[in-house]
């Protein structure tokens, strides 16, 4: 992706997590100079670091956004693989217990990848700094954006260590610094107007711990399950997944009302009360080598920047800066993935001093509206759940949701094309193809799996993803 025209000016992306980075691959190839301004001090092995806090915690990259990451670095994906991450097939690798029963076990396309939000974090870095001279200024902070209501010409930062402030001037400055992103206040400073924001709430909290198997080892990869949302009470879920370096992440995690205790005993004594046991089975095979972590800040809040009238030349906001998803989903890292991937084509044939970052803004808030619907019409069913009541379309869609899900969980074709879209991998539009609306409008034609059918061997990973 190198040696494309208009390779000039300067460019400031804030933050250097997943989405920061991934935005920095995509203005590299298009951009004379990029600067990563990041609050920490980055570790130099994949461990958790403060500014992600739930760094802990199980993370899915789906492969909607390892592909979305291989446009922009080529060579991460084998990387990723050749550190000991998994390539786990949804549908005959990992066990999923949804609603309805135990999915059908059927071979397809779409995976995630098995490794822990560090080593992501970790791989994504080291082959952007290998692939582009990109600048990272660790221990620095964004204070302030530098200009005013029309224009935004760079941003004003401090050292952590030394308290010294200084000004950075940038053609482009791009805010990926997350949930806790300050591009609100920073606004009404500049004289634009208060930022609308939506949230919707479940209650959802995270216990979290890493395992590693007895003897006798874990016979899967991946199992999860799920809650029930027309239960008509707290949700409770539990997700296993294998990461690098042979061990195991097991998060639990429950509504308003269900939250997991951070206790051992506890820990276990709740995968145990899941809708189905499995879990607790498969954790009396282990042995837990952390402690369990917990995390609370789960809800799903979206900042409406689309609907600004107007908006700054210069600055964009990307990724959980503009869209926190609830983790439960885990859509937050593909999200970012394919928002960076669509800034890249965005910037095609253009300067990045010229790009027209209103309607771009627009572009990457359209980025999160699949995941934010998927999110928020699941969140607001749940008891004690905070949110404007589903309007009739949500209650509509919700109910095509619960037939695709009924019907996906005993039929290959329409379980095929829901882990397409449940991956963001292909549009939902291919469930509603005629060879697939009618079979879900009849429903499912025979009772789920009341248990697993399958224990899917050891495979090796794929040197490529399949696109």
């Amino acid at each position: 992706m190198t040696g494309r025209p208009h390779r000039r000016g300067h460019a400031i992306v804030l933050g250097s997590g997943i989405a920061g980075m991934l935005t920095a691959a995509a203005l590299a190839d298009h951009t004379g100079t990029v600067t990563i301004v990041e609050r920490d001090r980055l570790p130099r092995l994949p461990v958790p670091r403060k500014g992600v806090p739930q760094g802990r915690h199980l993370h899915g990259l789906l492969s909607g956004g390892i592909h979305a990451i291989e446009r922009l670095l080529p060579g991460t994906y084998a990387a990723l693989i050749a550190g000991g991450a998994r390539r786990i097939g949804l549908g005959d690798e990992a066990l999923i217990y949804g609603p309805h029963g135990w999915m059908c076990p059927v071979s397809t396309p779409y995976f995630l990848i098995g490794a822990s939000r560090p080593f992501v974090e970790h791989t994504v870095r080291t082959h952007l700094l290998q692939r582009y001279a990109v600048t990272v200024r660790e221990a620095t902070e964004a204070v302030e954006l530098v200009g005013d209501a029309r224009h935004v010409r760079g941003v004003r930062v401090r050292d952590r260590n030394t308290g010294r402030h200084e000004t950075l001037v940038a053609d482009l400055v791009v805010d990926a610094t997350g949930c806790s992103a300050k591009t609100p206040h920073w606004f009404t400073d500049l004289g634009l107007p208060a930022v609308g924001t939506t949230v919707v709430d479940s209650g959802l909290a995270y216990a979290t711990a890493t395992i590693r198997p007895t003897a006798a080892g874990l016979p899967v990869s991946c199992a999860t399950v799920q809650p029930d949302p027309r239960a008509d009470s707290p949700g409770r879920a539990g997700f296993l997944l294998r990461t690098e370096g042979g061990q195991w992440m097991v998060t639990l995690s429950g509504t308003r009302g269900a939250h997991p205790p951070l206790d051992e005993a506890g820990f276990r004594a709740f995968a145990y009360g899941l809708r189905h046991p499995a879990l607790g089975q498969l954790l009396d095979a282990a042995t837990l080598t952390t402690r369990v972590f917990g995390y609370r800040a789960t809800a799903n809040r979206r900042r409406h920047y689309e609907r600004f009238p107007a908006w700054p030349h210069g600055f964009l906001a990307i990724g959980d800066s503009v869209v926190t998803f609830n983790p439960l989903y885990g859509q937050g890292m593909t999200v970012a993935a394919q928002s960076a991937l669509a800034l890249h084509h965005m910037l095609r044939d253009r300067p990045v001093a010229a790009l027209g970052t209103h309607a771009v803004q627009r572009a990457l808030c359209h980025q999160a509206d699949l995941p934010w619907a998927i999110c928020t019409t699941e969140d607001i069913r749940y008891p004690q759940a905070v949110g404007a009541p589903p309007s009739a379309m949500m209650r509509t869609a919700r109910a095509l949701t619960d037939r695709i899900r009924a019907t996906a969980a005993c039929s290959a074709p329409v379980a095929r094309a829901y882990y397409g879209a449940l991956s963001l991998t292909v549009p939902p539009s291919r469930l509603l193809t005629p060879s697939l609306l009618m079979p879900i409008l009849l429903g499912p034609r025979h009772p789920p799996l009341r248990e697993p059918q399958h224990r899917p061997a050891e495979r090796p990973s794929p040197a490529e993803p399949e696109a």
